[in-house]
Parts: structure tokens; sequence; C-alpha cells
């Protein structure tokens, strides 16, 4: 297209996952429109992950309930915004986006909830074949990017700017050392929470995969979850004399990213996690289940490695399960199975990692 818009406004208000994969196309917005003011319109929850980002100039956190919904109209009409970007593609998002009174609103022609209708242009993307939003078989990072192409902005190398401060590293270089934690130490991060069952490795087996990675010379397990797992961290509390680090709860969102560049492995299922850690280009062994690996796994899905069933009904994108045996996909996903894949990617990484996607060392995808 060609315009030269004055003021931008992005809009991805949710979830922490789907913001880290709008990042490289804000990215690659800002390089296409160097001058113009962009500004990012998120859930006021999720606004520190974007904190000190490079790519934008204003933050317009909010809180999203119906109740506030006037005073978000009253601030987007003072933006001035004369080009619109929705990357949420939803009913609400569309709707905000036609109150800034942008000329220019552009979304997914496939958006969801007759957010379409409130755009004035409209994005198809790639499908190899018909299907549903959440089993698309292209990327969420790539979705993104499809409109900053439409933009005419061109982006050879997605990058991912998360927080870095000097503050936070050094925070995090503290709470390790008071742990013992080595230089040569290979550290292992455990996530095992999702916000959905559907998305969940039984909670045991993640047990039992700390178990037997504490016991491994030079390997310390860092156990990571926000302040609603704190009491489901207890199950792994018999682990701690033993080495296991419980950082459950205790870390800021804002620190996250500082953590995970001290990681050499994430092990997780499909969650925020595994797609920070995969932003600042750690490996990633991820478990999936109901969910696409295609669509929402790490990306580059060729830098990580998954574990997932191969079954006539997954994946099903679904939110109930109507397999007989239930969650089959993820219940039948061994840890023998898991720890082959660890011994394979646990030698030879590199100490640290920076901001952007970096080749990992080994790479796979298991039906």
């Amino acid at each position: 297209m060609d315009i030269t818009p004055q003021h931008i406004l992005v809009i991805k208000f949710s979830s922490l996952g789907d913001i880290v994969h709008a990042l490289p196309a804000v990215a690659a917005l800002r390089q296409r429109f160097p001058h113009a003011r962009l500004t990012w319109l998120v859930k006021e929850v999720w606004a520190p992950i974007l904190e000190g980002n490079p790519d934008i100039d204003d933050i317009l956190p909010v809180n999203m309930s119906w109740q506030n919904w006037p005073k978000i109209i009253r601030t987007l009409r003072r933006g001035r915004f004369d080009l619109v970007v929705d990357f949420q593609g939803l009913c609400r998002s569309g709707l905000f986006g036609l109150m800034t009174g942008a000329r220019t609103r552009v979304g997914f022609a496939r958006a969801r909830e007759g957010a379409t209708w409130f755009y004035t242009h409209r994005v198809s993307l790639p499908e190899a074949k018909p299907s549903t939003w959440r089993l698309l078989e292209v990327h969420a990072v790539d979705r993104n990017l499809a409109i900053t192409t439409f933009l005419g902005g061109h982006s050879s190398t997605p990058v991912f700017h998360l927080p870095q401060s000097s503050t936070d590293r050094l925070t995090i270089d503290t709470m390790l050392q008071d742990a013992g934690v080595q230089d040569h130490d290979h550290l292992i991060a455990l996530a095992p929470w999702t916000r959905s069952v559907m998305k969940s490795w039984p909670l045991g087996r993640f047990v039992e995969l700390a178990t037997d990675l504490v016991q491994r010379p030079d390997v310390r397990v860092a156990l990571l979850g926000g302040p609603s797992e704190t009491a489901a961290a207890k199950e792994f509390d018999h682990l701690v004399p033993q080495g296991l680090i419980n950082l459950v709860g205790r870390l800021s969102l804002r620190q996250l990213p500082s953590l995970l560049r001290r990681i050499h492995l994430l092990i997780g299922n499909d969650s925020a996690l595994i797609h920070l850690a995969a932003g600042v280009g750690i490996p990633v062994l991820a478990i999936f289940g109901p969910t696409h690996p295609k669509a929402t796994g790490p990306y580059p899905l060729k830098n990580h490695a998954i574990l997932r069933t191969e079954l006539p009904c997954s994946p099903c994108g679904s939110r109930t399960c109507r397999n007989p045996n239930y969650l089959e996909c993820l219940q039948s996903i061994p840890l023998d199975h898991l720890l082959r894949e660890v011994d394979i990617l646990v030698g030879g990484f590199p100490r640290r990692r920076d901001d952007r996607v970096v080749p990992a060392t080994h790479s796979s995808v298991k039906s």
C-alpha cells in the first residue's frame, strides 16, 4: 500500500503468547514506517512485556472490562490515528479500530466474530487447505507478518524484542547465584502449567521428569510458573534439597526474558513460556496434544523439538476432549520418550543468548 501514516495503532491485547507472536510483525511495521508514531493497545496485565521495546513509541495499557469501554474509546479518539492494524481479529478489536476514526483499518480476511465488517482492507492468508482458524497450518507469527507484508513491509529474519534491562539481569544473576548455580551447569527450565487442562501433560510426569533431571551431574532444574501455580508447585518441594530451584511466583513478567536468557533448555506444554523462550533464542522441547504445532509451536519449528502422538482426532483444536480415552493425545506421551529427547538436546549449548531467534543444536518433530 502506498501510504505514509503519521500515527499507527497496533491492536493485540492478549494473551501473552499471542503478543509474543506479534512482535516480529510490529518490528517489520517499524521498519516500513520509521517516522510514524506507533502505539500498541494491550491489556494492562501484559503491558510489562512491551516495556523498552524499540519498535513502540507508546504503550496503551487498558482494563478491558465493559465498564471501562467509554474511557478506552475516548482515549482512542484522542490518538488521531490514521492507520489501525488489528492483529487480534475479534469483534471488540475491530470495533475499537473503527472508533479511532482512522481512514485505513487493516485486519485478517478470516477474522472472527464479524470483525471484518470494521476493516477497510482485509488480508488473506496462504492456506494449503481449508481449515478452522485454530487448525490453520500457518504459524501465528507468519499470519501477523502477512499483514505487514500487505502494508509493504519485509522481515527476512523475524525479530523478537523482549525486555532485557540491566536491573533485571542483575536480579536474575543474584537469584541464581544464591541458588548455587555454577557456570558449568546446564540449566533446564520446566513449564508444567497452562491455562487449559486440554493442553497439559500430566503434572505427575513433570514431577518424575524433574526427579530424573536433578540427579544428573552438572544439571540444575528451574521450575517456572505464575502466582496461581504456587500451591501446585508444592508437588516438587521434595526435590528442592536435591537442587531444584523453585521460581514459581517469584518473577515479574518483565524479569522472565532475563531468566530465560540464562536457560539452556526449556521443557513445557503449549503455553506462553515456550513462546517467550523461543523468542529469546533458547531451544524448546514442547509437548503438544490438541493444538497444532504448525500454528502455535515454538517459532520457528525447525529450531526446536516437539513431542506429540499422532491420532485420528489430534490435533482437534477443541476446548473439550471427545475421545473416549480422555486426553489420549497427551496421556500417551511417555516419560522415556521425553528423556531421550533431552539426552539429544542437552549437550553443547552456548552459555548465553541474545533477543533474536538463533538456530538450536537439534530439532525434531516426534509423532
